[in-house]
């Protein structure tokens, strides 16, 4: 006759699949920025269900970088083809290290007054030394 086979029930949750169909779904939700909570509550698995897959976590990076592309090529579409001179400002600030500041690079900025009567020091600091007695 046959063998009695003992069964241990572990109990809980049995392994969420994630299938290449649902890693799939897990890359599309992300290019969309959709929260990795978000995400897991789509596909029906809890949130350390999904943090805990490598898999899906690097399905959910190629969707987030997808979802950064887009972006970019709207902007970049944005400033050069609709000529949005914000845009380019933006751009130019953000990928060029440009700033609003006004630099003065020219030499012939005048000196303070302390630094061409020789010997003398400025009046903040005479003042700061006879306050202290030094």
């Amino acid at each position: 006759m046959g063998k009695d086979i003992l069964v241990i029930d572990k109990g809980g949750r049995p392994p969420f699949d994630f299938s290449p169909k649902v890693l799939k779904q897990i890359e599309d939700l992300a290019s969309y920025m959709c929260t990795k909570d978000e995400v897991a509550n789509i596909i029906g698995c809890h949130r350390t269900t999904l943090y805990k897959n490598k898999e899906a976590i690097e399905a959910y990076d190629r969707g987030v970088n997808v979802a950064k592309l887009n972006i970019r090529k709207s902007q970049f579409t944005l400033a050069t083809k609709l000529n949005s001179s914000l845009m380019n400002v933006w751009l130019g600030k953000v990928y060029l290290g440009q700033t609003d500041k006004i630099q003065n690079t020219d030499d012939n900025v005048p000196l303070p007054i302390y630094d061409i009567i020789e010997h003398e020091e400025p009046k903040e600091v005479i003042e700061l030394k006879t306050e202290d007695g030094k």
